[in-house]
């Protein structure tokens, strides 16, 4: 039986694997793929903010959102 640690571990690996292809996306110059990924990220820090999780528990407290999103624009 699964805990909810289990799915708190589980979408930090996925806010830190999303995180790590974003930046990657960016160096390579990617728009496409970055905004992919600032779309997953979006869509998880909405939905911790809407049922007041944390954002520290989940690990987006360090994502600057804001950053790939102006570098899909640049």
């Amino acid at each position: 039986m699964s805990t909810q640690t289990d799915y708190q571990i589980l979408l930090q690996e996925i806010v830190k694997t999303a995180k790590t292809a974003a930046d990657a996306a960016e160096q390579n110059h990617d728009k496409r793929l970055l905004f992919a990924y600032y779309d997953i990220l979006d869509v998880i820090k909405t939905q911790a903010e809407a049922m007041s999780v944390p954002l520290s528990e989940i690990g987006m407290e360090a994502v600057d959102l804001e950053k790939y999103v102006t570098a899909t624009l640049v």
